[in-house]
């Protein structure tokens, strides 16, 4: 691969941590549609990006952020109202009326959460979609960028790719992924050793709160080349990495670990034998090296703790095709049970997970009254010490706990000291 020169990041961002809200809505969504209007700026401009069930673009702006299929089914809670902001003004309307309103709201950057956190609720909810919010600007002198969150990594590679061959940035492998959710997670990609995460190259952010081969083998590539091979768009155009879409959506469930001493060979013959069990349908697993820059940062720098004495991240995947619950079960069990194997070759106390590899089998926040305790114990696992931290910040700037899901970060009471 051609050295190329890293291009530090501009986060330009509206962004939502791990958000939510409850609800025990007494109210219609007109009563919420209402409130966008008065709420907002410009209230015709609104009115253009409401979706509700009874428009005939709903389905179709719902189901394109949708990248799994375990959650497009008809039974997968549907939102009252998506709201496709085109400014910022939008955005706090949505929150505002949300909140006043009692709906649950979930914002959704490309919609790759591994557990649809971001477009599915078990109570009424509202999806704040950015897909409209995807504005890049490069600036290829300085080495800089401002990018949207609504805006996906193959646009960002793109954008960068226009300006100038000698750039790069280190995020993702998957080119459809919403710039908001992969970088709050750390976001990482085939420059991590080198250069670290996404995260670790954000310089500024606009924000808003609730209130393998031989040489012979090889062929060198520049850095844009490299994106679109590892994305699987070799013989493809640039423009490729435009589509917001994923192509072969499946139904899937995953799991992580991190791995802090060689596995014993008893260990990878396990692993190989459980691929090959009936039950698996298309099982995968990922091991991405770490060292390197990565590992050179310090794990309270950023949210993202997992740096020095990782010797590589596993994702363990399965996917299948055919729907139904016992489908689900069947696949479902198959990877707890492969999960359960690798606990004693992995990560311990805590047993580490990624973020953006959301698993919910970790543990989930209390329903209502999320408490600090309850979210510790996968919170731990995300974030390690940083966990407290980020508890501490989420109280100061979302004291009453409005931005919430299953796990998302708790918000103290008013008597904690």
């Amino acid at each position: 691969m051609i050295s190329s020169k890293l291009l530090p990041f501009l986060f330009a961002v509206f962004l939502f941590s791990f958000s939510w809200v409850t609800t025990t809505s007494a109210h219609t969504h007109e009563d919420f549609l209402e409130c966008l209007k008065l709420q907002s700026e410009d209230s015709s401009s609104i009115s253009k990006v409401i979706y509700t069930p009874i428009n005939s673009s709903y389905l179709s702006v719902l189901q394109l952020g949708i990248n799994n299929e375990r959650f497009n089914t008809s039974t997968t809670p549907k939102p009252q109202v998506i709201v496709t902001p085109l400014n910022l003004s939008h955005i706090e309307a949505t929150i505002t009326c949300s909140k006043k309103h009692d709906l649950q709201i979930r914002i959704r950057s490309g919609g790759h959460d591994y557990e649809g956190l971001s477009y599915v609720s078990p109570n009424p909810f509202v999806i704040l979609d950015l897909i409209t919010l995807q504005s890049i600007t490069v600036d290829a002198t300085n080495k800089t960028a401002w990018v949207q969150v609504g805006a996906t990594t193959g646009k960002l590679y793109y954008s960068i790719a226009e300006k100038s061959q000698n750039l790069a940035f280190p995020a993702s492998v998957c080119t459809t992924v919403g710039i908001g959710g992969h970088f709050s997670g750390g976001g990482y990609g085939t420059l991590l050793r080198k250069y670290g995460l996404a995260a670790d190259n954000i310089i500024d952010a606009q924000l808003t709160d609730v209130d393998g081969l031989t040489k012979e083998d090889s062929t060198e590539m520049s850095w844009i080349e490299s994106v679109l091979y590892f994305a699987g768009f070799s013989n493809s155009s640039l423009e490729i990495l435009l589509e917001r879409t994923q192509q072969n959506v499946r139904y899937f469930k995953a799991k992580s670990d991190y791995v802090q001493q060689p596995m014993p060979e008893v260990a990878l013959e396990g692993i190989w034998k459980r691929l090959f069990e009936v039950e698996v349908g298309s099982g995968q697993l990922m091991f991405n090296l770490y060292g390197g820059r990565v590992s050179e940062i310090s794990e309270s720098s950023i949210p993202f703790p997992h740096r020095a004495g990782n010797l590589y991240k596993i994702q363990h995947s399965v996917y299948w095709n055919d729907e139904g619950i016992e489908e689900s079960i069947t696949h479902i069990s198959w990877i707890r049970r492969l999960y359960s194997f690798l606990a004693p070759y992995v990560s311990k106390n805590p047993r580490s997970a990624y973020i953006n590899y959301r698993d919910l089998d970790i543990g989930i926040n209390n329903i209502g009254n999320t408490s600090y305790e309850q979210a510790s114990i996968w919170g731990i696992k995300y974030f390690k010490i940083n966990f407290d931290r980020l508890v501490h910040v989420k109280t100061q700037v979302d004291p009453a706990n409005f931005f919430r899901n299953e796990q998302s970060i708790p918000s103290l009471p008013y008597w904690w000291s």
